[in-house]
């Protein structure tokens, strides 16, 4: 999700900053890792944040540098992710 940088607004995006349990349940240590960095990432972000009933979450950035903040935080989720992923596959 982008958001227009030149006049930032709340908005919402998918949690990308927790490790499902059926994963945790798969991937043991490895998951819990995950989760420890994922938190850790989402700490970082000196933004206001939301968390909704749906697991969404819901930034109020005040000017483009928070934007770019949640998005580099989002890209860091990604990858933890992606690296998760590559761990499960991994015999």
């Amino acid at each position: 999700m982008a958001a227009d940088v030149g006049s930032p607004a709340t908005f919402t995006v998918d949690d990308l900053w927790r490790v499902p349990a059926q994963v945790v349940r798969r991937a043991g240590r490895a998951a819990l890792d995950a989760q420890w960095t994922l938190s850790a990432i989402l700490e970082r972000v000196e933004v206001p944040v939301v968390l909704r009933e749906d697991g969404r979450l819901t930034f109020f950035p005040h000017d483009s540098a928070d934007v770019d903040a949640i998005e580099a935080a989002q890209s860091a989720a990604r990858a933890v992710h992606a690296h998760l992923a590559g761990v499960l596959r991994t015999p």
